[in-house]
């Protein structure tokens, strides 16, 4: 019985010791490795790749950014996001009764009014119509109709001769470039009325004068100009040039044509971030001065996000300071901080990593220091992954250093110590004990789950009689003294 006794809980405590193996500190998870997760696109088995405009990422107003997980499985953040009314239908992805349009479509502003020669109007916030103020331009000569509304006025004018030369007077240059075009083709159908013949045998002409039909068709053609989907985006600071130049945050939308980058919610590089605002305000003594400070800027989302961390240090903070700040609202001041660069693909001032920086914003968990440079959790046995704001990191498969006999400790203050009886080892103290043991060190951890399990264990050698673990515990002492006892881990 001794050498039995013995040889089982050296069984137990020395599994974990030896299943636990090295590997590489610097290698990513496999799953990390072979997944198209963080590549920018949405591939089959994703629901988000990277941030996401508000709009894309549920029933939100279409401000902000939801953050996806770091396995592209679904949003881990949607709090930056303001949610809509459940009763408001704008937002839903479909077009219901009384909308115009919905999130994220854009129409060619020549087929909104004939007064526009150019541009591409988006949906507005409310679905009610087109924002045609910042992207639509007019004509000053009166030439104003592209080729599609040529057609349409000389469809109307049917026989009238009169009628089709005016249309036509008000066509501009490239609109009866186009049309003549189409007209010439059109002598093999039964004439320019004829749509379904048209785009059968004149395609080229007809998407040349109604190029948003052709836009949409589900693929991208070179060959009639076109460089996107619709609803496809990109990000802003991927339109850069040596002239302009925006913050690494927000999309453009592809145009109505899908042939270029509609950039109207794209945040030019010098209006001011939501922690500018901030640093401002805090020079600030009065609201006339803060109101100042938040009027530099026309962008929606960094007021919002400094409103939201006013609200907290207005609570919080009597004297708006930055260590107040920092220990009262960090989440808040965070956000200011990094919401214009979060997710841009490297690590700028304020973060501490990046979901889409090469590595995934992954780390093993031995490589996060607390402040004098120590490590807080041990090496090589998780993966720390980039958080909210990209100022934290998740551990939830990093190991703290507690040692196995602190998990005891903890089992003695917090579960009423082992159970001495069957009747004692209940749902709720079982619970009770591996919440103690999910604290340890991936060894202490392991070692005090097989400790558990051989006082269990024991039970079964008393049979019916029932056991008592502090008897286990004596015998385990003088059987084992020469080789346990000494183990500064698990000291039984």
């Amino acid at each position: 019985m001794k050498k039995i006794v013995c040889a089982l809980i050296f069984a137990f405590c020395i599994v974990p010791l030896v299943s636990c193996g090295s590997s590489d500190s610097n290698s990513l998870p496999e799953a990390v490795k072979e997944s198209k997760c963080g590549n920018g696109k949405i591939d089959s088995g994703e629901v988000c790749d990277g941030d996401t405009p508000c709009w894309k990422a549920g029933h939100f107003w279409p401000d902000g950014f939801a953050k996806c997980k770091s396995d592209c499985s679904d949003f881990e953040d949607t709090g930056r996001c303001v949610p809509r009314d459940p009763s408001d239908k704008c937002g839903n992805f479909q077009k219901d009764d009384g909308e115009i349009c919905e999130q994220g479509e854009v129409m060619l502003c020549s087929d909104l009014n004939s007064d526009f020669i150019s541009g591409e109007a988006p949906c507005t916030r409310y679905c009610n119509g087109w924002d045609v103020d910042k992207e639509c331009a007019t004509s000053t000569t009166g030439k104003n109709k592209p080729c599609g509304m040529l057609v349409d006025c000389i469809q109307k004018c049917g026989t009238n001769s009169s009628c089709v030369e005016e249309c036509k007077n008000a066509g501009t240059a490239e609109g009866l470039e186009k049309y003549e075009a189409l007209e010439q083709c059109a002598s093999a159908c039964s004439g320019i009325s004829d749509n379904e013949c048209l785009k059968q045998n004149c395609s080229d002409a007809y998407y040349n004068c109604y190029p948003g039909q052709r836009c949409g068709n589900g693929k991208i053609e070179p060959e009639f100009n076109e460089i996107c989907e619709k609803q496809e985006t990109k990000p802003c600071q991927e339109l850069n040039t040596a002239d302009k130049e925006y913050h690494p945050a927000n999309e453009a939308v592809c145009n109505a044509s899908c042939t270029g980058w509609d950039t109207y919610s794209c945040i030019d590089i010098n209006e001011p971030t939501c922690y500018q605002i901030l640093e401002c305000t805090m020079q600030c003594d009065n609201s006339e001065c803060d109101e100042a400070c938040l009027a530099k800027s026309t962008w929606r989302d960094a007021k919002s996000n400094y409103e939201t961390l006013r609200a907290c240090a207005d609570s919080k903070c009597p004297i708006l300071t930055e260590d107040c700040l920092n220990e009262n609202c960090k989440q808040q001041t965070d956000a200011c901080k990094t919401h214009l660069t979060c997710g841009n693909g490297k690590v700028d001032q304020y973060e501490i990593c990046d979901s889409k920086t090469e590595d995934a914003g992954i780390i093993d968990c031995g490589e996060i220091k607390d402040e004098k440079g120590e490590a807080l959790y041990e090496a090589e046995h998780g993966f720390a992954y980039c958080g909210t704001n990209c100022t934290t990191f998740e551990v939830g498969q990093c190991y703290k250093f507690c040692s196995c006999a602190e998990v005891q400790k903890c089992i003695e203050q917090e579960c009423g110590g082992y159970p001495k009886s069957n009747a004692e080892n209940t749902d709720e103290k079982i619970a009770c004990m591996e919440t103690c043991e999910s604290w340890g060190s991936y060894v202490g951890k392991g070692d005090t789950a097989g400790y558990r399990k051989w006082i269990e264990s024991c039970s079964d050698e008393n049979g019916a009689t029932g056991w008592d673990s502090s008897t286990c515990l004596q015998q385990v002492k003088a059987d084992c003294s020469d080789t346990d006892t000494n183990d500064p881990r698990c000291p039984y």
